[in-house]
């Protein structure tokens, strides 16, 4: 999703207040660019020492009950052992029409590189696949998914027990495969996802 650049990628950000009020922006952002739920290990190590655990539980809370006021858009829903903006059923026809569209747009060269690193990797996480890309790939995954190539098929055994990504069998009967053991050797596989990802 969009997230407006920094002036300055190395500028730390300013300590926040731990007033619960203060913290709910913040919260409301991370929820906003994160694609997967975010639980409260992952939210201490963003705000380290500077804030308590009760304050961040109070400001979730007031998050929680100002996106569930009429007139909003999306949910704060506890799912997964964290926490993720989740669209109201009211708009999922908007949802859904959107969701269409990316699927009929054509996949980048940056998507197409992290779909083959999920399908020679997986089970992976979105943290080697990272390492793997060099480059945060989120919003690709998110896309991946939105797809029905991608989804999460568990959780590591790792601190915050990130998600698991794999390739889905429309994966595979997109790209005329059989099962992801039939897949073929990198460079060949770059050149097939190309080829008919965009329905050349």
């Amino acid at each position: 999703m969009s997230v407006e650049k920094p002036s300055s990628d190395d500028a730390p950000p300013q300590s926040p207040s731990s007033e619960p009020e203060a913290l709910v922006p913040i919260l409301e952002a991370l929820f906003f660019a994160s694609p997967e739920p975010l639980g409260m290990a992952a939210l201490r190590k963003v705000f380290g020492e500077d804030v308590a655990k009760e304050s961040l539980q109070a400001s979730l809370e007031l998050l929680r009950e100002r996106t569930a006021e009429p007139g909003r858009g999306v949910l704060l829903v506890e799912v997964a052992g964290g926490w993720q903006f989740l669209t109201r059923e009211e708009y999922f026809a908007w949802v859904r029409r959107i969701a269409k569209t990316r699927a009929e747009e054509r996949i980048t060269p940056a998507a197409i590189e992290t779909l083959s690193v999920i399908a020679y990797k997986q089970p992976v996480t979105r943290a080697e696949i990272d390492a793997v890309r060099g480059v945060a790939s989120g919003p690709l995954v998110r896309s991946l998914m939105d797809r029905g190539l991608v989804r999460v098929v568990g959780r590591a055994e790792l601190p915050g027990s990130p998600f698991l990504y794999g390739t889905t069998k429309q994966f595979l009967e997109h790209f005329g495969l059989k099962s992801v053991r039939d897949l073929p050797d990198p460079k060949e596989l770059g050149r097939l996802l190309a080829e008919n990802a965009n329905g050349s």
